[in-house]
């Protein structure tokens, strides 16, 4: 029987570092005052699922650039210390991944670092119902840069079909961000991502990947609001029919570890928290553009399960290559 291995040429642990939660304006809602109360994360879900995640390329810069759609649904949620009524929203992005897989080995593990740059072609809103006393408006949109989410250690260990990476990823806030704004692309705060992956990788062609971590989040000093720590939850698990075609299935769940603080409505008396949880269909393909190889992606994540959070379905289609 044949062996089917991988054959992804700017795979895993450079998706990895750069498919991180970064997109400020990922799942915002509009309001007087734009902070993370809105039930939306930096943590975009299904961020890292992908495959053989902890598996690092050889030394080099690597580019990634994915393309993504989001559309879902939240009712009411708290905004600025007020409650906020429900409403639906689509949003374009793209981002943009660079990763440099370094030939410098510490603790016995390589060193790589990365960035992730983001652009929000489209975000839309409508809204669904209003609140007696509260701001109301039928729609509205934006555009514009998020904020960037760099990575500048992570390390990478590996040994026989067992890979695994430990890494640090830090949002910082330099997105569009203007609190006279419905909508706005950046979150303004920062917030510290530390994560570990591991890659199961057999020579059967199964891959078996999976990346926990833990977001702290810091003060929107905008607001005066903070969002609670998130723990978040990505995995996948993928057969490589041949070396360079996988098929697999992606899911995430994710929980806040604590509910927010600051000006929240007297209502919601227990606190606000969210949680979630997604699944949903994944490919990889190996192609050569000329003599470049280049490794195509494609995900769609449905959300199964979703409280005081957006719910829809994400759908991604990206391109990775060596340069």
């Amino acid at each position: 029987m044949a062996i089917c291995r991988p054959r992804l040429l700017t795979s895993g642990m450079y998706h990895y570092l750069l498919a991180a939660p970064i997109l400020g304006a990922a799942l915002l809602a509009p309001a007087t005052a734009h902070a993370s109360e809105g039930g939306s994360s930096i943590y975009v879900p299904g961020a890292y699922n992908d495959f053989a995640a902890g598996l690092a390329p050889p030394p080099g810069v690597y580019a990634r650039n994915d393309l993504v759609r989001y559309e879902g649904d939240i009712g009411a949620r708290p905004l600025g210390g007020r409650l906020s009524a429900g409403l639906d929203q689509t949003l374009w992005f793209n981002l943009l991944k660079l990763t440099w897989v370094t030939d410098v080995e510490w603790l016995g593990a390589t060193y790589i670092a990365g960035i992730n740059l983001p652009y929000v072609f489209d975000v839309s809103v409508d809204l669904e119902a209003s609140i007696p006393g509260q701001e109301r408006f039928n729609s509205g949109s934006n555009s514009g840069f998020g904020d960037p989410y760099l990575v500048p250690v992570a390390l990478n260990w590996a040994n026989g079909t067992h890979h695994t990476t430990a890494a640090v990823g830090i949002n910082i806030p330099v997105g569009r961000y203007d609190e006279d704004d419905r909508i706005n692309l950046g979150r303004h705060y920062w917030s510290i991502d530390p994560t570990i992956t591991y890659s199961w990788l057999p020579e059967s062609g199964w891959d078996l990947s999976m990346t926990a971590g833990i977001l702290f989040n810091f003060k929107n000093d905008a607001t005066d609001y903070t969002t609670g720590d998130e723990f978040h939850l990505d995995v996948l698990a993928a057969k490589y029919l041949t070396p360079s075609f996988g098929l697999g299935l992606a899911g995430y769940v994710y929980e806040q570890l604590e509910s927010d603080s600051g000006p929240v409505p007297d209502r919601l008396e227990d606190g606000f928290r969210s949680s979630g949880a997604g699944v949903g269909p994944a490919f990889m393909k190996s192609v050569s553009l000329g003599q470049a190889p280049v490794t195509l992606i494609g995900k769609w994540l449905h959300d199964v399960s979703s409280e005081n959070r957006f719910d829809g379905d994400t759908v991604s289609l990206s391109a990775a290559w060596a340069f």
